[in-house]
């Protein structure tokens, strides 16, 4: 066991119970806080191998505790900023929130009904619902925030499906009921149904994880109805679930508004949706705005926008991006010639007065004709010269 204290055991005056090797293997992980740190430095370009003599020698060094200390540090630091983007995102997710509500309080007191307070009974509510969609009297539904339950949200898709070739429900409006994977999984069965004749789905905050998406992505895949789609501040979505969303744009042709906002998108959901943009020609809008986690992956976005030809409006804002990512969507404006981006939302991102001008650069240089907004409210930008770009 080795015993050579650590600079942290010297300032605490404890002795780790952890072996050295345990910091020097997980910090070698690429997918570990340590970033693969240790994995890509210069001494070490060759995997470790934890049985040999040098290694045994290098481990009882002052060297070995010199380094730990080092990469600790530089863990550490990736944590605490780790944490800060994630305190940052919850803080702009709390702040619109409240603007929400703040919205909500006028219109109470101008006599009109809050989307937070639930209509009268919404148990017998849904039971009327159920009664038109069987008459086929309804054709749409919106039932924003009502606290429906997951077994009304499945009664409500039931009757759906079971009255599918006469039903004229174009509008499915759901946002902010929690009712979990089990409703999503009962709605995707509503738009899987080729009598389906539903063109905008929203399952927004109800509590989706990858098995919601799952299901959802392969009702897309048979879809030929919906044209807009909401599936933001799903937060308990991952990489996999964004996968499935994704590969399903690949076959899908007829979605052209999508949001994926508030939280859904990491690093690896961001890098498999921009693959899909990349040959999708049906989306004319997309909005990932408050994906902060999605880390150098916005640039893959934008990369993305060099071969699109479909895109009009895409939403990044408040998404941790800087200057670089700038950079990247300059360069798709300067060389996708058949691009048909009129707005570009990049409010409340890291963007400095250089990236401004390098999007003027990019469409005086293109002659780009079809921007009309880039929006950079919010950014470290003073001034520009394009009115274009504000």
């Amino acid at each position: 066991r080795i015993r050579t204290p650590t600079v942290a055991q010297e300032k605490t005056g404890r002795q780790s119970s952890v072996p050295p090797w345990v910091f020097a293997s997980f910090l070698a992980m690429p997918d570990g806080v340590g970033g693969g740190c240790l994995a890509h430095s210069n001494t070490s370009n060759v995997p470790i191998d934890l049985n040999s003599s040098d290694f045994s020698a290098w481990i009882a060094s002052q060297e070995c505790t010199d380094s730990l200390a080092e990469a600790l540090e530089m863990a550490n630091s990736r944590i605490r900023e780790y944490v800060k983007k994630k305190l940052d995102l919850e803080k702009a997710l709390k702040e619109r929130g409240a603007k929400k509500e703040h919205h909500e309080e006028e219109q109470v007191a101008q006599g009109e009904e809050s989307p937070e307070s639930p209509k009268k009974g919404v148990g017998e509510n849904i039971r009327s619902i159920i009664q038109e969609i069987e008459q086929g009297k309804i054709d749409g539904i919106q039932l924003t925030r009502k606290n429906i339950t997951q077994g009304e949200a499945k009664a409500l898709a039931e009757a759906m499906v079971a009255n599918a070739k006469k039903s004229t429900i174009k509008t499915i409006e759901l946002y902010g009921n929690e009712f979990g994977n089990e409703g999503v999984m009962a709605f995707s069965e509503v738009i899987a149904n080729e009598n389906s004749a539903v063109e905008e789905l929203d399952l927004g905050r109800c509590g989706m994880t990858d098995l919601g998406a799952f299901a959802l992505a392969e009702a897309l895949k048979k879809n030929k109805t919906v044209r807009e789609l909401v599936i933001g501040g799903n937060t308990g979505i991952t990489a996999r679930g964004s996968r499935a969303i994704a590969k399903a744009l690949g076959t899908n042709s007829c979605i052209t508004s999508l949001r994926v906002n508030d939280g859904v998108l990491d690093r690896d959901g961001a890098s498999h949706l921009a693959k899909a943009l990349r040959t999708n020609s049906a989306l004319k809008a997309i909005y990932l705005g408050f994906n902060q986690m999605m880390g150098k992956s916005a640039a893959d976005i934008a990369r993305a926008l060099r071969k699109n030809r479909s895109l009009e409006v895409v939403n990044l804002s408040y998404c941790d991006i800087n200057d670089d990512t700038v950079n990247e969507i300059a360069l798709a404006l300067q060389e996708n010639k058949e691009t048909a981006l009129m707005m570009i939302d990049l409010s409340g991102n890291n963007i400095t007065d250089a990236g401004a001008e390098r999007l003027v650069q990019a469409l005086n240089e293109s002659k780009n004709q079809t921007i009309l907004d880039i929006n950079l409210r919010g950014c470290s930008v003073s001034s520009c010269s394009d009115k274009r770009v504000r």
